[in-house]
């Protein structure tokens, strides 16, 4: 994504806190996140155009409620849950999925932190293992050492009406054809969000797709 958005804009981008070749400061807090989201705005001097995806999305969303110098958002996948009669029982599982995360991170163990996750989306343990073997597996074990601050940047797992509320600025969200309900949520609570359906998740799909997306939005004047 980086790459495609270059062809017509600045870019800047970084490891997170935890991942590649950041440090890992303990301890850690949600408020140091949005510092460094504050300190790249800074460096660009200008209104910036923020991108998120996934659990990026809701690190974007708290970036744009808590009223830094971005022109506009693009929200990609945000990962919550709309509200419902469950909530409490999402909040469960969440809340037990980030324990098992923080354990796994305790004992150094991130390998079986990325091995957890995956399997989480249905993959059997054969899929996992020869997901997570080498070279390309290398790359997601080393984030699976910040899976634990994903989880504290998304929260409780349930669209977060206040920030939504808070993010006024022009955004674009993306989701899947397919799972359009948290997407059509934003867009309600949002006061200036527009929903962009897509064939399929941005996880699926090649960047310069998205892209074809996310350009013309940026590029909009207004």
């Amino acid at each position: 994504m980086a790459g495609e958005l270059a062809k017509h804009f600045t870019v800047y981008t970084y490891d997170r806190r935890g991942r590649g070749q950041s440090g890992d400061t303990q301890p850690y807090s949600v408020e140091r996140e949005l510092d460094d989201v504050a300190a790249l705005i800074a460096e660009a001097g200008q209104p910036t155009l923020v991108y998120g995806h996934s659990a990026g999305a809701a690190l974007a969303l708290r970036a744009a409620a808590a009223a830094l110098n971005i022109a506009k958002l693009v929200l990609s996948d945000p990962p919550y849950g709309r509200h419902s009669d469950a909530d409490d029982a999402a909040r469960a599982r969440q809340a037990e999925t980030a324990a098992k995360l923080q354990a796994f991170h305790d004992k150094g163990d991130h390998r079986g932190a990325a091995a957890f996750i995956r399997s989480g989306f249905g993959l059997p343990p054969e899929a996992v293992d020869e997901l997570l073997g080498p070279p390309a597996g290398d790359a997601m074990i080393d984030s699976a050492r910040a899976l634990p601050y994903d989880y504290a940047v998304v929260g409780d797992g349930l669209l977060p009406d206040e920030l939504a509320a808070q993010a006024a600025v022009p955004t674009l969200v993306l989701a899947a054809e397919t799972a359009l309900t948290t997407g059509r949520a934003l867009v309600e609570i949002m006061p200036r969000a527009t929903l962009r359906s897509m064939r399929a998740s941005a996880h699926d799909l090649p960047p310069d797709e998205i892209a074809s997306a996310v350009t013309p939005f940026f590029r909009q004047k207004g």
